[in-house]
């Protein structure tokens, strides 16, 4: 086999990243009825980050969903990267580097 095999965490991601980038905006409960989730719950802490966003007028959060706003498609890329599991992993992985 060749490539990398996606586990359910992995589809998830890569579901709200392509909504976000090429849509900007993504429904929870579409997301929850197709992956078996609570989306709140299931994403609390990158809901927390993406309040940052939102206070800069980068986003808005609904109970529905998230919607990118005009201003923040300049900074999609950023905004998606709260959900990339892999980057936060290397990041925090480099911090701990930094300081041993």
């Amino acid at each position: 086999m060749r490539g990398m095999e996606l586990n359910a965490d992995d589809l998830v991601r890569r579901a709200i990243i392509q909504d976000l980038m090429c849509h900007f905006e993504l429904v929870k409960k579409t997301l929850n009825i197709a992956y078996l989730i609570d989306f709140d719950s299931y994403f609390s802490k990158e809901m927390e980050e993406l309040c940052d966003y939102e206070r800069e007028g980068l986003l808005e959060i609904s109970d529905e969903g998230i919607r990118v706003t005009p201003k923040g498609r300049m900074l999609i890329r950023n905004i998606c990267m709260v959900f990339d599991k892999y980057l936060r992993t290397r990041t925090e992985h480099a911090r701990y580097s930094k300081v041993i």
